[in-house]
């Protein structure tokens, strides 16, 4: 499966240290005016090198959109998009080609194909989300011309440091998230995990964490009542993202704490419009959108590539020892916002597609 979507959907191709990384979006709607540098822009978010903590290779991210736009609108044909890789040092790898690292997909990719890509991580690589950001601004952009929705990302914990309530979004600054290198919304917090980052960077180990989106004026109906949940789609994407490791929505595992008298969102009519008084079913009941803000949270694992000195085996099955050297996250999860974003997105507006045939 290298394509999301049914009716907006995108195909992903490409890996770490080949010529280029990219995708196919088909069904995009003809006619749909496109700003070129807010793509730009929401691509250059997620490129490295933009702290002391990313990884220090240097990707120009130029997007290069050589079909489906013509004078700056949509065609309706497949809208291909490349982007070129030219930082690539592959010899340090080369150690590595015979060695499975520790929590990588070195193994399973393997064991599954018979043989692997070891530069990068290769398809496995973090490096093929970069057009799909793209894709996702592409999707943004239609939904922006189309509904009032807003969809916004943050990072809500590092390591052990968090943000108080993370379901409490209401109170934070979500204008400008970019403010700091952590996109927390709480300098306080994003002080703290600076602090931490650090340490840990000394250490020559790796940091995870947890990104909360939120996605604002939602029409109610998005999303189907079995195996097409809004949620479920939601958490298809999100955990389709390198390194996630959890997805929930609403209070997801609090609530299994909580009473049903707690947890029930009462219905109440506010303006003329049906709300409900809380929101901790998350915007999304019986899989479909109630109109309410949609907001969930995505938990990243650690960085597998630790500096520290692992054991491991070889494809011969021998014990090794493993240093390992390259260019490494000590923490990926800020360069992650704008993926997260995006593919929140592509799921949205292909279930505001949907919800459009389905009233045919």
């Amino acid at each position: 499966m290298n394509t999301i979507g049914q009716l907006f959907s995108v195909t992903s191709f490409g890996e770490s240290h080949g010529s280029h990384v990219g995708c196919v979006i088909d069904g995009c709607p003809a006619g749909l005016l496109l700003d070129q540098d807010q793509i730009q822009k929401q691509v250059n978010r997620r490129k490295a090198n933009q702290s002391v903590f990313a990884t220090a290779r240097k990707e120009e991210d130029i997007i290069d959109i050589i079909s489906g736009v013509f004078e700056n609108k949509t065609t309706g044909t497949p809208i291909c998009i490349l982007i070129k890789n030219k930082d690539l040092k592959s010899e340090d790898y080369d150690q590595l080609k015979d060695i499975y690292r520790p929590n990588h997909a070195d193994y399973t990719y393997a064991a599954k194909y018979g043989t692997r890509d070891h530069r990068g991580g290769g398809r496995s690589s973090v490096r093929i989300t970069a057009p799909l950001v793209a894709a996702g601004d592409i999707a943004y952009q239609l939904l922006q011309q189309k509904t009032a929705i807003q969809t916004t990302a943050f990072v809500s914990q590092i390591g052990s440091v968090a943000l108080m309530n993370r379901n409490e979004y209401q109170h934070l600054d979500l204008l400008h998230i970019d403010g700091n290198e952590l996109r927390c919304p709480d300098e306080n917090t994003a002080r703290r995990m600076k602090i931490l980052i650090d340490e840990v960077q000394t250490e020559g180990d790796t940091l995870g964490g947890v990104i909360t989106c939120v996605v604002k004026n939602v029409p109610v109906g998005l999303g189907e009542p079995i195996f097409s949940k809004l949620h479920a789609q939601l958490g298809h994407a999100m955990l389709s993202i390198n390194s996630v490791k959890g997805f929930e929505y609403g209070y997801g595992f609090d609530a299994s704490a909580m009473k049903g008298s707690e947890y029930n969102d009462i219905f109440e009519m506010t303006d003329g419009n049906i709300s409900t008084q809380t929101n901790f079913s998350g915007g999304i009941q019986g899989g479909i959108s109630n109109g309410m803000d949609i907001f969930f949270h995505v938990a990243f694992k650690p960085i597998s590539s630790i500096r520290k000195t692992q054991q491991t085996i070889d494809t011969k099955g021998q014990s090794v020892s493993l240093n390992i050297g390259g260019r490494h996250d000590v923490c990926a999860v800020p360069r992650a916002v704008p993926i997260v974003e995006a593919y929140a997105n592509i799921i949205v507006a292909d279930a505001i597609l949907q919800a459009k045939l389905s009233t045919i």
